[in-house]
């Protein structure tokens, strides 16, 4: 009994924390050494889980309704880089989607990456394509911040559309001064 109640004791129970302290630090420090010795298996695990951030994307971009569809085009902007499928469906979703908020968020995580050349022809090109003229605006604004030279004729081009709404007429105009 005198043993056990040692334990009970502010000195029994001071070296009982000490000794389960030494044991966690000496616990920790082997599990941490085994996760940095193997950098590879941390190497594949970010490589699968950006690809599992892709699939998510990707499957939602295809989806029915348009809140999903925003959330697809938010989770393909969490990546530096853009996957080639995951690129494509952007490009498709800015220039064919029904909701004008979902081609706007495309152009939004696009923009990103403004410095691949097949991304600025891409956006170029959905600018014939749009029928709103909030779309046509914002690729317009794009185009410009981007500073694309080449884009300067195609503006013009985009200026001759029939129909074409005087803001949108007004603001080609606007950055094609810019871009000169």
């Amino acid at each position: 009994m005198a043993f056990f109640d040692w334990f009970r004791s502010p000195l029994g129970a001071t070296a009982w924390s000490v000794a389960l302290l030494v044991i966690g630090v000496f616990v920790g420090s082997r599990l941490n050494n085994s996760t940095i010795s193997h950098p590879e298996e941390l190497t594949a695990m970010h490589a699968e889980l950006t690809s599992m951030r892709q699939l998510v994307a990707l499957s939602m971009l295809q989806q029915q309704s348009a809140s999903e569809r925003l959330q697809g085009v938010s989770w393909s902007g969490r990546e530096a880089h853009l996957d080639p499928q995951v690129q494509a469906a952007l490009m498709r979703t800015l220039r064919y989607d029904g909701s004008v908020d979902v081609r706007l968020a495309a152009l939004d995580a696009l923009s990103r990456h403004g410095s691949q050349p097949q991304i600025r022809k891409g956006v170029v090109d959905a600018l014939q394509e749009q029928q709103s003229p909030l779309v046509q605006v914002a690729l317009i604004d794009q185009l410009a911040e981007w500073r694309d030279p080449d884009a300067a004729q195609r503006l013009r081009n985009f200026q001759q559309t029939p129909n074409l709404n005087p803001a949108v007429r007004q603001r080609a105009e606007w950055a094609i001064s810019k871009l000169q």
